[in-house]
């Protein structure tokens, strides 16, 4: 079948999205449409720098880009790459990524990064020969949000709502650079769907967690180095576990750096089960 390539078309991509991710490893089932924007508006998705294959006037595949300033570094992002069943074995992934590298160049982009399921032998195979090198390991879980409030309350610790200024002044105690999906910049992209919820010890800020509500995802959780080990993060997302809107089954903590044993082994003993886990892959542009 011959397919021309162009600029995504926004508004069919949901359509698309949902043929192209029908039969995916990870149910998409039950995708909603502004949900699945808001996760683009998170990740600074382009769309006109984001390639669509067209068959006539039908979006059949598709590979959002991101960009953002990572460590320094303009970095594009696969915020998400979908062909649908009957387009596949063309080649279009690699046809559409060789025609948005020139434009991304261009705007002085240095780095392309993706996050693929361990699973995906077959994805990853491809993206190797394209350039991209495994560069890291990703944990991802789930926690029952019923389960969490059940938790003891940590009294040590003062609960309250702070504002983004509180949670850049924590960046520093991270251990790690996060996905590009949780990257500390993320809330500005949707900065009103993005709420802090600080830990204060008298009245300094001790913990933090970055949290998107309408994706149920726990984009950070930073605690200083010198309050570690005193159930400051137990005490935040019971906190959040507590205050979340009614009907709120899950709380998402995806994407934990798999060299980090400690904070896995902090969202395991506070019951989250494990999704899936990913590689992070780059390439230089």
């Amino acid at each position: 079948m011959d397919t021309r390539l162009a600029s995504v078309d926004r508004h069919q991509v949901y359509r698309a999205f949902m043929e192209a991710f029908a039969d995916y490893a990870m149910d998409a089932s039950g995708t909603q449409e502004e949900t699945m924007l808001l996760r683009m508006s998170k990740n600074s998705v382009d769309y006109a720098a984001s390639p669509g294959a067209y068959d006539g006037d039908r979006l059949v595949g598709f590979t959002l880009i991101g960009v953002d300033a990572i460590n320094g570094e303009l970095t594009a992002y696969d915020a998400g790459t979908g062909i649908v069943p009957e387009f596949r074995g063309q080649g279009l992934a690699k046809r559409m990524f060789d025609h948005a590298l020139p434009a991304l160049k261009e705007r002085g982009v240095g780095r392309f990064i993706l996050e693929v399921l361990q699973e995906n032998e077959p994805a990853i195979k491809a993206y190797q020969k394209s350039g991209f090198a495994i560069e890291r390991e990703f944990r991802c879980y789930v926690g029952q949000t019923e389960q969490l409030r059940s938790r003891p309350s940590v009294e040590e610790f003062r609960m309250a709502t702070v504002n983004a200024m509180a949670f850049e002044a924590l960046i520093s105690e991270a251990d790690w650079i996060p996905s590009f999906e949780n990257r500390f910049s993320a809330y500005k992209s949707i900065p009103e769907h993005v709420s802090f919820l600080g830990a204060l010890d008298g009245s300094e800020c001790v913990g933090i967690i970055a949290y998107c509500q309408p994706l149920n995802w726990l984009l950070s959780v930073i605690v200083k180095r010198s309050h570690r080990r005193r159930g400051v993060g137990l005490a935040l997302v019971k906190q959040l576990a507590d205050t979340m809107l009614a009907g709120t089954p899950r709380i998402a903590a995806l994407n934990v750096d798999g060299e980090d044993a400690a904070m896995q082994l902090f969202f395991e003993s506070l019951g989250f089960v494990s999704l899936v886990n990913q590689y992070e892959m780059a390439r230089a542009l």
